[in-house]
């Protein structure tokens, strides 16, 4: 039983002890069954709470159904019936010590995610956790709904058995948020009915959690390449929460222009805590990766939302182009992830260009020294990969993290503002240094400078100019990334809780 249910039962009760006090002085008959009433009424909610959350407490349960009943038989009398209102003080002194030693007293801590690609997002955080023994951690996925522009639900979703056996996972058919009343929910799907492509039943949302616990806490799934949109500090669950947790001090600077700064809390995040665990003991691969990409150059692609929703068509150009590339290539290999909404991103928002990304994925399959990846994380792609291609997203700073070379695509470039520096000459070199100093992040190459297949060419024979500041460029994006973001976001958690003893 969580602290926060335990107090506001006993709160309730010591309530009920006092009403049971004023009915024994002389007040209007009307009054005394009033008061009475509710007196049973709340008794049997907390029979009811304590029967729902501790199903093992049926002697005291009985305890509270026998004070009930003396209730009922006191309010039928005109005269106030001594015995029955001396068996009740007696009931109620030892339910009030009930409630103190019967009744489990554990801090109830519960992670709601959604999807198992972002569980990446609260995962150290729960592995913090876990190691504090006056808590119980409860991983509860939640289902999640694929939706029409018009928000019509298109089918539910499900990924609980998805997650690692190492998890325990509690069945959310099983367990009542409001019953239950945890002390700490973390959530990192902060839209409630605002996404177009997926959504949350409503009882997940966080206007509805945080009626039921003081401590809902919000820890953003993606992390930024620098600045965040001004929208993403706006969302239902941001301003529902009763903390943010955030990447960066620069991160916060734009959250607190909406925000109480109070909430917005600075600590790194734990999607970087992934990246370098992956690092540093990375996965095995699997036998067809292996057969890809073993002696070969590996260049993760990776393709964003935006791009298939505003400009379907060239965007699936552009992949058939980088296969291209690639399929004549001996000496480098192409990573294929997709963000993991693409497919339900087109069918609610461009379904016409549907067919031909799902053809697109079948003719990627079939290259021999290409690998799709659309599995639940994105770890080994970015431990396995010597370079980025893609768009600007959460996996750019994931991946500049590690030191290894970024190289932003942009499919609306016009061919006459196309630089094509050449990364083999000094004079190319010195060209991408200076055009480098005016971008948003210096160390990553641009489509505008840099042509891809150049790029790849440069990769492969070991050539990078601009990596000797890269680590230390993005290491400033993200505070502390050093494998800390979840003890710190867990740290504040536990030292709020403590103090509100």
């Amino acid at each position: 039983m969580s602290k926060r249910l335990k107090n506001e039962l006993t709160q309730l009760f010591q309530m009920v002890c006092n009403g049971l006090n004023i009915v024994k002085e002389p007040i209007q008959q009307e009054d005394r069954v009033a008061y009475l009433t509710s007196m049973q009424e709340a008794v049997i909610c907390i029979g009811t709470k304590v029967e729902k959350v501790v199903p093992e407490c049926e002697a005291f349960v009985g305890q509270l159904s026998s004070l009930a009943e003396y209730f009922y038989q006191l309010s039928l009398g005109e005269e106030m019936n001594v015995p029955v209102w001396d068996a009740a003080q007696v009931l109620c002194v030892d339910i009030t010590e009930g409630l103190k030693h019967v009744l489990p007293e554990r801090y109830e801590i519960v992670f709601l995610p959604y999807k198992i690609s972002m569980w990446d997002s609260l995962e150290s955080i729960y592995a913090a956790a876990i190691q504090n023994k006056e808590c119980d951690v409860r991983v509860i996925p939640v289902p999640y709904y694929h939706v029409n522009e018009d928000r019509t639900e298109l089918e539910m979703t499900y990924e609980g058995e998805e997650f690692a056996k190492q998890i325990p996972i509690t069945d959310y058919r099983e367990y009542a948020i409001e019953d239950n009343m945890p002390d700490v929910i973390f959530i990192h799907n902060p839209y409630d009915d605002t996404n177009r492509v997926t959504s949350l039943p409503e009882k997940y949302f966080s206007r509805e959690l945080k009626k039921y616990t003081n401590h809902l806490v919000y820890v953003p799934y993606k992390v930024c390449s620098g600045d965040v949109k001004d929208i993403y500090c706006m969302t239902p669950g941001v301003q529902n929460a009763w903390r943010v947790f955030v990447q960066s001090e620069r991160v916060r600077k734009t959250y607190i222009k909406y925000q109480n700064p109070d909430k917005i809390v600075v600590t790194g995040s734990p999607k970087i805590d992934a990246v370098i665990e992956s690092i540093k003991n990375p996965p095995e691969l699997p036998l067809a990766w292996k057969r890809a990409l073993r002696g070969k150059k590996v260049f993760l692609l990776n393709t964003h939302l935006n791009p298939l929703i505003n400009d379907g068509e060239k965007a699936i150009e552009e992949i058939r182009h980088l296969m291209k590339i690639f399929e004549s290539r001996y000496d480098a290999a192409i990573l294929w992830r997709p963000h993991p909404l693409s497919i339900e991103t087109i069918k609610s928002m461009n379904p016409g260009i549907l067919k031909d990304y799902q053809m697109v994925i079948s003719e990627f399959e079939r290259l021999e020294n290409g690998i799709y990846d659309d599995s639940n994380s994105p770890h080994l792609a970015l431990a396995v990969a010597d370079g980025y291609i893609g768009n600007w997203s959460s996996l750019v700073t994931m991946f500049g993290i590690t030191g290894k070379p970024v190289y932003i695509r942009n499919i609306a470039l016009q061919e006459s503002k196309r630089n094509k520096m050449d990364l083999m000459s000094e004079k190319g070199v010195q060209q991408l240094e200076n055009a480098a100093k005016d971008q948003r992040l210096q160390t990553v190459y641009l489509e505008k400078n840099v042509e891809p297949e150049m790029f790849i060419d440069a990769i492969v024979a070991g050539i990078d100019p601009l990596k000797k500041y890269r680590k230390n460029e993005f290491q400033e994006i993200v505070f502390e990334a050093d494998e800390k973001a979840g003890e710190l976001i867990w740290k504040n958690v536990w030292q709020d809780l403590w103090q509100d003893e």
